[in-house]
């Protein structure tokens, strides 16, 4: 990977105190299989920055008792400390989508797919049409996670330069802010790739491989339109990096260099096979979690 320099912008200390008026649930859809119930250390790291309350859910034609529930989802005591047990009945996305609803959830956390091979496109069929419908962010666990604990100290924000893609920045950064993490936002240029479309967008100086030309004072303007756009926590330390390969494997190796606990990406809610590329190449590759905003073109 080709780096450049980066540029920093300070910003005030965080108080680091979560605001009790946000605080709401996690959402953790399970069903009795062990890539599932990997997320779990995810889920109660993130519940922990945000003060949420950890809700699982299994999707069921019948209702069980408690006991085989937690044997059938493979619940220890540990994981249930806290944390709130139910079941619902319908088709399994739909009625998930649907209590993530009901509760004001800030978050759904799962893994991807659950079946022993990788699905075709990255995405199970159900993480696929959770997606498409969510009403909040949704955080995918990398299918290895194996039970490890989880914090938030780094977090990187993929930028393409669009308004669109911003979206992300300012969501992102009250996790941040919460955690006390670092947010650093990533625009990757490739000399092959066409410039985006989308109106008000900035585009990557020509002399991408010469920082002396363009890139210091580019880099200033793509972070204060990102700050004007994305309108991140005041008190959320920024970064930006310019990096130079193809977008989706620039991201994965990235933040794997950088040691980054969460990718957060925007995404406008597209899947079909020619769309969202980075997103699928980000989720099936990364070997930290990613959270998936879902944004709208009239956002």
């Amino acid at each position: 990977m080709n780096l450049q320099q980066t540029r920093t912008e300070p910003a005030p200390d965080p108080s680091g105190v979560p605001d009790p008026q946000r605080a709401s649930t996690i959402l953790v859809p399970l069903d009795g299989s062990i890539q599932a119930t990997m997320v779990l250390p995810v889920a109660d790291g993130l519940a922990r920055i945000l003060g949420a309350t950890i809700h699982i859910v299994h999707v069921s034609p019948q209702s069980l008792p408690a006991g085989e529930i937690c044997a059938k989802l493979q619940l220890a005591a540990r994981h249930l400390s806290g944390t709130v047990l139910d079941q619902c009945a319908g088709a399994p996305a739909a009625a998930i989508v649907e209590e993530a609803k009901k509760r004001g959830s800030r978050f759904i956390v799962m893994c991807c797919h659950t079946a022993a091979e990788r699905p075709d496109g990255g995405f199970g069929e159900i993480a696929r049409d959770i997606l498409l419908q969510t009403p909040c962010p949704v955080l995918l666990v990398p299918s290895g996670w194996a039970q490890r604990l989880w914090s938030l100290r780094r977090l990187v924000v993929p930028h393409d330069g669009t308004p669109a893609s911003a979206q992300a920045i300012g969501a992102a950064s009250d996790l941040c802010h919460d955690a006390r993490a670092e947010m650093i936002i990533l625009h990757v240029a490739t000399a092959a790739g066409a410039p985006p479309e989308d109106t008000g967008a900035l585009h990557a100086p020509h002399y991408v491989d010469q920082p002396q030309h363009e890139w210091p004072a580019w880099a200033g303007e793509f972070l204060s339109r990102a700050r004007a756009i994305g309108k991140p926590h005041c008190g959320v330390h920024l970064r930006t990096v310019l990096c130079t390969e193809p977008v989706g494997e620039a991201i994965v190796r990235f933040a794997s260099d950088n040691q980054s606990d969460l990718i957060a990406l925007a995404w406008r809610r597209h899947l079909e096979r020619t769309r969202a590329l980075t997103l699928r190449t980000v989720v099936q590759r990364a070997g930290c979690p990613v959270a998936i905003y879902p944004i709208t073109a009239d956002e």
